[in-house]
C-alpha cells in the first residue's frame, strides 16, 4: 500500500496542557504513547501520529498506510483536540493526501445481499459492496450506517476542510457498532452477526430489511486480532463474533484460555481454535460464575508474548480493567479491555 501522510499547525497558547490532557486519555484507553520533550508519539494499530510542541502551537503529523485510516484517524485526533480545545480545533486545516470523491474515504454504500438467522438470537447480514481491502486489513469492527425507515438514503459528505459531516433532523441515521464476522475483499463481500438482544432499532431492522437495500459501512476501527503467543480472551455474546473470528485466524502455536459467557446452551456456536487453546463456555441459566469471576479465577498469561483481552458490558469492563491493572506481571501494553455495550436496566 502506498503510504499516506497529512499534517496540520494547531494554534493553541499552553501546547503542553494540551499534551498532559490527550497523555492521560490515552492511557486510560490502555494506548502507550511515547512521550519526550517535543510532545507526543503513539501507535493507532492504522497508523503513526505524533504531536510536536512549538511556541504558541502544536504541529501534528499522521502516517498511514492507507487513505481511509488516515482519514479517520486525522477526525480522531479531530476530536481528541475539541475535547479539550474546542476554539483550536474549529482552525485546523489538515494539508497533504487529498480527498477525491463524493464520501468520506472510509465509508462505503453497500447493499444487502441476504439477512438470514444462524443461530436462536443471531442474524447474519450478508453484504456487497466494491473497494473493501482496507476492512479486510485493519480494525475488526466497523459502523452501519442505517437510514431513517421510510426515507431516501441521505450520506455522509466531506466539507471543504476535509472533515465529515454527517445528515441531521429526519436524515439522521442509526449508527450501531458491530464486527465484521467475515469478509472476501476479492468477492466484494462481507458477512456481519448481530446479536437479537430484543432491544433496540438494529435487531428490527435486521431481521426486516429486504435484499438490495442500501446501508452505508463507516471503518474499520476497533483493534486488529488479538495476537499474541500466550493469551487469556474472554467476552460475553456481543463479544462473540471478534472472538470466532479471531479464534479461526490465530496462529497454530497459540496457548492459553477462552472464556465465554453466554445465556444458555443455544448460544454455543460451533469454533475453530489452535489446540494449545483451552475453550470454557459460561452458562448463565445453567449456573456458572460470570465473566468477571471466571477470570478472576484464571491464571493470568504475563512476561513478553503475552495477552488479556476481554469485551463486555462496559460496567463488567470496567471491573476487569481494574483488576487487570493491579495484577502482578502485567503491563498495560499486556491489556485489551473493551465496554461493548451498556446495560441501562
Amino acid at each position: 500500500m502506498t503510504a499516506r501522510t497529512t499534517h496540520a499547525r494547531l494554534q493553541i497558547g499552553v501546547p503542553a496542557h494540551l499534551m498532559e490532557h490527550i497523555r492521560a486519555e490515552l492511557a486510560a484507553q490502555d494506548l502507550h504513547a511515547e512521550e519526550s520533550d517535543a510532545g507526543l508519539t503513539w501507535d493507532s494499530g492504522i497508523g503513526i501520529v505524533r504531536l510536536v510542541k512549538a511556541k504558541g502551537a502544536v504541529d501534528i503529523r499522521i502516517d498511514s498506510d492507507s487513505l481511509s485510516n488516515l482519514h479517520m484517524l486525522r477526525e480522531g485526533v479531530r476530536d481528541r483536540i475539541e475535547r479539550h480545545a474546542a476554539e483550536a480545533a474549529r482552525s485546523l486545516e489538515w494539508r497533504g493526501s487529498p480527498v477525491n470523491g463524493p464520501y468520506p474515504p472510509n465509508f462505503r454504500v453497500k447493499r444487502v445481499v441476504s439477512s438470514r438467522r444462524i443461530a436462536p438470537r443471531f442474524q447474519r447480514l450478508e453484504l456487497e459492496a466494491k473497494d473493501l481491502g482496507d476492512f479486510a486489513r485493519s480494525g475488526l469492527h466497523v459502523r452501519l450506517v442505517i437510514p431513517p425507515e421510510g426515507r431516501e438514503p441521505v450520506w455522509p459528505r466531506l466539507n471543504e476542510k476535509g472533515r465529515t459531516i454527517w445528515p441531521t433532523g429526519a436524515d439522521a441515521p442509526h449508527m450501531p457498532a458491530y464486527t465484521i464476522r467475515d469478509i472476501n475483499p476479492d468477492a466484494g463481500r462481507v458477512w456481519i452477526d448481530i446479536l437479537l438482544h430484543g432491544r433496540g432499532l438494529t435487531c428490527k431492522w435486521a431481521q426486516s430489511v429486504a435484499p438490495d437495500a442500501l446501508i452505508g459501512l463507516t471503518g474499520p476501527g476497533g483493534g486488529w486480532y488479538p495476537l499474541a503467543d500466550r493469551v487469556l480472551l474472554a467476552g460475553d455474546e456481543t463479544a462473540l463474533p471478534a472472538m470466532l473470528r479471531t479464534l479461526e485466524n490465530a496462529p497454530d502455536d497459540m496457548r492459553g484460555d477462552v472464556l465465554i459467557e453466554v445465556e444458555s446452551d443455544a448460544d454455543r456456536m460451533p469454533l475453530r481454535h489452535p489446540p494449545g487453546l483451552c475453550v470454557r463456555w459460561l452458562i448463565r441459566q445453567g449456573g456458572d460464575p460470570d465473566l468477571n469471576t471466571a477470570l478472576e479465577s484464571m491464571a493470568l498469561p504475563t512476561g513478553e508474548g503475552a495477552l488479556v483481552w476481554f469485551a463486555a458490558e462496559k460496567q463488567q469492563a470496567a471491573r476487569a480493567r481494574e483488576y487487570l491493572r493491579n495484577a502482578p506481571g502485567l503491563t498495560r501494553k499486556h491489556i485489551r479491555v473493551a465496554g461493548y455495550w451498556r446495560d441501562e436496566r
